[in-house]
């Protein structure tokens, strides 16, 4: 009897096989719905034609074992036997993997679990055949396997493969587990792998979505034909990627670029589009509050500059005096490289509210980034230095009262504070322009929630990690932007080297001179202790994607910010040191990066707190330990702290991987350059923070990779708002912005 056709909107509870637990399991995945289910795409897919036989691998050339990984035969398995992890030599168990994804098929013959005498590590060691010869299996940290694994089963693993000292390996692989008995259960050529969620293994999604792809009536079409021309249907594209044809392109499959994938990504990209459309639309519609302008105004702004603003400047600053002398409220995005003085737009940007009888608000990600500006913005004011106030979690009771007051009555007029401004204690008087330095590190609705404390106040972001324009345009298509292109005179290029641990002494005898001519050395740290190790920022690409792999290098024993520290102090015994790291509180951190600046200490030793915001023109020269971990655009970040006085700058990253990724910042000091390559190497969701930038969380579009794409969707998003929208348009649209949250945009 055949089933009645179920639109995409039904629970998935409707399918067959899916009991409480899995269907919780899904719901906790944000999978409610059949449109839900289809939409998880497989993350990745094997093809059965590329399978190899474990006899033919014996004939390829792999790389030998790790030296000192520390390994011994299994006391069974005999001379080609298995090996276990016993004296660890800080290397990680997936260092030194060579040759590229292998796919194989086999029946597990024999199946162990052990512990690693020093580490404590829990290994699981399987033995793989198919008549044609045998592959060790090795897992790393995943006693469960034990336990889900048995002699008999029929596997399919891929990853990559090693030689070790007593035959092939292949170390933490991932697999799928296909029954028991001689017959492969699957006919297709290509196989979608899908992720375990918790009780809900990979093959049951697969069986899942089968199920429902069986069942599904087909959706509506929302997708203007200009866009859809010559891809298959919503319904159709579906089929092909759940369960696709024998005829497939392996490689496009892989990179998302089949049809099917594109048409799932224009819908994606459109309704995005659309969303960020409307929300623009609705700005442009909203009166804002008129900041008077003139030539008395003009020429006291003046009076607040310490040099020449450049070309750049003076056209960004411009851009944002129509926007506040318009009538709508400004909302622009200002884009600028490290040094190329955004922080000096947006003071006269405060400035012309704060002299028009106004407040304006600076928040920023760090308290010893508010006291920096906070200083910055005094010696600016001088005389007027009285109307600014610092707002910091970490003040006193007394003090906090003090500035509470002086900014609900209207003293202060420049307000520069942290994530303390969205207290609901603070009010301001009259809050017509709230500037906010490094939007990505705050959420939206906090973002929100300040402007909120002033009614309707214009709006300015910056951002000093650049974003190619034809992205940016798209992606805060709601607001207007400006960019900073041009660096002010007497910015000097800094000197960049790329060195192999092994050659440190390079390093250290740069800081030694620089040391010995009366300067200051950055020493940075990307872990604060051993336990760090894994969760380095910026070290990792996407699950599954192609990025990744320039990023995947394992876990590799870290030098931590308590070693380096015996180091440095070992190297420099006649040198202050300072020591900083996010675990400090934000007094202690504000006093030793205090003692930094004014020359007491003649080393910062720091974690990424540095990235954004620290100025020490003595400051000449930085060096990056484990720069791996660390993302283009951070390192790029991380340059920035150095070059800003009159002496020459050195810029030093030590690394034993990754020389390739890490040669861009060798070859180019070029901001826009470098974060179009960290775009490519980590993906967008990495790269801005997804959770932080409110960015939509897509299952078939890539920002990067379909750029033109979406271009082609604003564009028509903009024709679709001219025409006007339907009320089931809109709520196909209402639908759309929660799958791909695209709610919380900004």
């Amino acid at each position: 009897m055949s089933l009645a056709p179920l639109p995409l909107s039904t629970q998935v509870t409707v399918l067959r096989g899916l009991g409480p637990a899995r269907a919780a399991a899904l719901q906790e995945a944000g999978i409610g719905t059949l449109r839900d289910l289809l939409w998880s795409l497989p993350f990745r897919y094997v093809d059965r034609g590329s399978l190899q036989h474990l006899g033919s691998l014996e004939r390829r050339g792999f790389e030998g074992p790790d030296e000192g990984f520390g390994l011994r035969p299994s006391p069974s398995w005999g001379a080609g036997g298995g090996r276990r992890a016993t004296e660890g030599s800080g290397r990680s168990p997936s260092d030194g993997m060579e040759g590229g994804i292998v796919t194989v098929l086999g029946t597990l013959q024999d199946l162990r679990q052990s512990t690693t005498r020093v580490q404590r590590m829990a290994l699981t060691e399987a033995l793989l055949v198919d008549g044609t010869g045998t592959l060790r299996l090795i897992w790393f940290n995943q006693p469960y396997l034990g336990r889900s694994l048995k002699v008999g089963d029929r596997l399919l693993a891929f990853g990559p493969v090693v030689l070790g000292r007593h035959g092939l390996e292949m170390r933490s692989p991932q697999f799928e587990l296909l029954g028991r008995g001689e017959e492969t259960p699957w006919v297709r050529r290509f196989l979608p792998l899908y992720r375990k969620l918790g009780p809900l293994p990979g093959r049951a999604r697969q069986r899942l979505a089968a199920e429902a792809l069986a069942r599904a009536h087909p959706p509506e079409e929302w997708l203007p034909l200009d866009l859809s021309r010559d891809l298959p249907d919503t319904l159709a594209a579906l089929r092909l990627l759940h369960e696709p044809p024998d005829d497939s392109d392996p490689r496009a499959l892989e990179e998302g670029t089949t049809p099917a994938h594109q048409r799932l990504a224009a819908e994606e990209l459109f309704a995005f589009a659309l969303g960020v459309a409307l929300r623009r639309a609705g700005r442009l519609r909203r009166k804002g509050l008129v900041v008077p302008t003139s030539p008395d105004l003009r020429e006291r702004l003046k009076a607040y500059l310490p040099f020449p603003l450049t070309g750049a400047q003076r056209r960004a600053f411009k851009e944002i005096v129509e926007d506040l002398t318009s009538g709508r409220v400004m909302n622009r995005l200002l884009q600028g490289d490290v040094g190329s003085g955004k922080t000096l737009v947006a003071f006269l940007s405060l400035a012309m509210v704060a002299e028009t009888g106004g407040q304006g608000a600076l928040l920023v990600p760090t308290e010893v980034l508010a006291r920096q500006h906070a200083a910055s913005f005094q010696r600016l004011l001088g005389p007027e230095s009285g109307t600014m106030q610092l707002l910091l979690g970490g003040m006193k009771a007394a003090e906090k009262r003090e500035a509470l007051a002086r900014i609900a009555s209207g003293e202060a007029r420049y307000v520069v504070g942290t994530h303390a401004l969205f207290q609901e204690s603070v009010a301001f008087h009259q809050l017509q322009l709230v500037v906010v330095d490094e939007q990505h590190r705050f959420g939206v609705k906090q973002r929100e929630a300040l402007k909120e404390k002033g009614g309707d106040p214009h709006w300015l972001v910056m951002s000093a990690t650049p974003i190619p324009r034809s992205l940016a345009l798209s992606i805060f298509g709601d607001l207007d932007q400006s960019v900073l292109d041009e660096l002010p005179p007497g910015r000097q290029p800094i000197a960049t080297k790329l060195l192999h641990p092994a050659q440190a002494e390079v390093a250290w005898g740069l800081v030694a001179r620089e040391l010995a001519a009366g300067r200051q050395a950055f020493v940075v740290s990307p872990a604060i202790d051993p336990s760090d190790g894994g969760s380095i920022s910026g070290s990792q690409g996407r699950p599954g994607d192609a990025r990744s792999a320039a990023f995947d290098g394992g876990k590799v024993q870290l030098r931590d910010i308590q070693a380096m520290e015996k180091l440095l102090r070992a190297r420099f015994p006649d040198t202050e040191l300072a020591v900083v790291h996010g675990r400090l509180k934000a007094d202690e951190l504000a006093t030793r990066m205090g003692r930094f600046v004014r020359g007491e200490a003649g080393i910062l030793l720091a974690t990424t707190v540095v990235e954004v915001g620290v100025d020490v023109p003595n400051a000449t020269v930085m060096v990056v330990d484990h720069a791996e971990r660390f993302g283009l655009s951070q390192l790029h970040q991380l340059r920035g702290r150095v070059g800003r006085g009159a002496h020459a700058s050195q810029f030093v990253m030590l690394s034993a991987s990754e020389a390739q990724r890490l040669a861009v910042l060798v070859a180019t000091q070029d901001g826009f350059r470098i974060a179009q390559k960290d775009l490519e190497l980590r993906g967008p969701g990495e790269f801005f923070g997804v959770r932080q930038a409110g960015l939509p969380q897509f299952q078939a579009a890539d920002l990067v990779r379909d750029r033109a794409l979406l271009l082609r969707c604003r564009e028509a998003a903009d024709r679709a708002l001219q025409l006007g929208l339907s009320e089931r348009q809109l709520d196909w649209l209402r639908r759309e912005q929660t799958r791909l949250r695209l709610a919380d945009v900004s």
